[in-house]
């Protein structure tokens, strides 16, 4: 997949983000222990520091793994959107019937109600025949 040159800029001012220095505390030691924190804090700075002395090798490769991350969540974001679409246009006859009522806006908050059986449809876009009917006899 090639890079568009959206993904080139967030990937050049994530590696500048990645090019700072990190204190202890950066890393969170209350949650990862003082020891872990330490130790990917010198992790880290030795990979800057070999960068800022002017090791190319490791600065490709990092430059490199940066930008495959972000092609890597770009493409995982495309498929999850194009999945959602393809899930509302197979259910779009089975919620004919609450469209035809002028209450799709009514029936995504019943389905986004805690404790509904049927509330993971309003996440994935793929209803049931089941949830609607359901919901219209609530109506």
């Amino acid at each position: 997949m090639k890079a568009t040159a959206k993904q080139i800029e967030r990937a050049k001012a994530r590696y500048n983000a990645f090019m700072q220095y990190r204190t202890v505390e950066s890393f969170e030691p209350e949650y990862i222990g003082w020891a872990a924190a330490e130790q990917r804090a010198e992790a880290h700075n030795n990979i800057v520091r070999e960068i800022a002395n002017g090791n190319r090798n490791i600065e490709r490769e990092w430059k490199t793994f940066i930008l495959n991350e972000i092609l890597k969540s770009d493409r995982k974001a495309e498929e999850s959107k194009a999945k959602l679409q393809a899930n509302k246009e197979a259910s779009a006859d089975v919620l004919a019937p609450v469209k035809k009522l002028r209450k799709l806006g009514d029936f995504g908050k019943w389905l986004n109600t805690s404790g509904n059986p049927y509330r993971k449809q309003h996440f994935n876009k793929s209803y049931t025949n089941d949830a609607v009917n359901a919901y219209l006899a609530t109506i």
